[in-house]
């Protein structure tokens, strides 16, 4: 008994090469025609009858060019081996309706072969995409529950009063779940600047008096989530003890593109704060400390509290235009105006 795993597998499976096309082709000419030239002497008025599982499985293994030249092959031998008069082509008109008729019918089994191979193959690769996605969701899920599980526990940790704390873990749950959110957007796979940004910051964007500038571009996966965090954190950082702690004080998000000695393309984001209160280094580290330091995603990160405001440089790998624009690539990018709800070309 044939299993069903080996035949799925066989009908799932892409043509063969041309060489073994050819050799299975005339494997399923020379087998039918063998075993009608083994039961001639039982059989008369049937020219075809072998010939018709073998055209089948013509249809299921190889593609519609190559079942077709089979069942062609196929029409022209049962012709002129089994159909009277013997050995000449299509001597008589009743010879060529007949073959006429054998070649459509064929035809026709040959495209239901080929449509049971597509819809074999469209199953198998969407159970394939299926189990793909269990497992990414299933990694995300536990890469999350770690996140949550570090952010409760630096959060909490030394805190004498909940409530401030607590407000603290909520803003970066939500920060992490707004993360999530714009990688589901984009299938799992990718986020883009500056929606990314944009996203990011505005619950910290009430006066307007943050900035973005840069190109177009996509990030990969793995940079989405911890650049959202980091963002979050500086702009958390700026509404407590920086230029957004007071009404004269603004930020700026700048980023551009650059090629390095290997010739990939990495992202280089600047965030830039100016006219808050005079700044000095922290005395003490928490998890905002290691929400901005490199990590996976992020390639670099370097924090500089000067007097006159936070500068964080970030440098992501693998980022890559939307659009292919070399202009993107100089000095300076393009400008794009960060409002309270939108981002707009200045």
């Amino acid at each position: 008994m044939i299993r069903i795993g080996f035949v799925r597998a066989h009908l799932s499976n892409r043509a063969p090469s041309a060489g073994k096309a050819i050799a299975y082709g005339l494997l399923l000419v020379a087998a039918p025609t063998a075993l009608r030239l083994l039961v001639d002497p039982l059989v008369t008025g049937l020219p075809f009858v072998t010939y018709f599982p073998f055209v089948l499985v013509a249809g299921l293994v190889l593609d519609w060019r190559q079942a077709m030249a089979v069942t062609l092959l196929s029409t022209i031998l049962a012709n002129y081996l089994f159909m009277d008069p013997r050995f000449t082509f299509f001597a008589r008109e009743s010879d060529t309706v007949g073959a006429v008729f054998f070649f459509v019918a064929a035809s026709m089994i040959v495209a239901v072969g080929q449509t049971l191979r597509r819809a074999v193959r469209q199953l198998e690769e969407s159970r394939a995409r299926e189990a793909h996605l269990n497992r990414e969701l299933q990694h995300r899920v536990k890469n999350t529950l770690a996140v949550v599980q570090g952010l409760a526990s630096q959060t909490f940790r030394g805190a004498t009063e909940v409530g401030p704390a607590l407000d603290k873990l909520q803003s970066r749950i939500r920060a992490l779940g707004e993360a999530n959110d714009i990688l589901r957007e984009a299938s799992w796979e990718v986020c883009h600047l500056p929606d990314l940004a944009v996203r990011a910051l505005e619950p910290f964007n009430a006066r307007g008096a943050i900035t973005l500038a840069g190109p177009q571009c996509i990030l990969p996966e793995e940079t989405c989530v911890p650049l959202v965090l980091a963002l979050h954190e500086l702009a958390t950082n700026a509404v407590k003890y920086g230029a957004l702690s007071n009404e004269r004080g603004t930020v700026e998000l700048v980023w551009k593109m650059a090629i390095d000695a290997q010739s990939r393309h990495d992202l280089h984001l600047e965030w830039r704060e100016r006219g808050g209160p005079i700044v000095s280094v922290p005395t003490r580290s928490g998890l905002g400390a290691k929400l901005l330091r490199p990590q996976a995603g992020l390639a670099d990160i370097r924090t500089t509290y000067a007097p006159e405001g936070v500068r964080c440089e970030i440098r992501a790998a693998g980022a890559r235009l939307m659009e292919a624009d070399v202009a993107a690539l100089a000095d300076t990018p393009p400008v794009t105006i960060y409002s309270q709800t939108s981002v707009v070309p200045a």
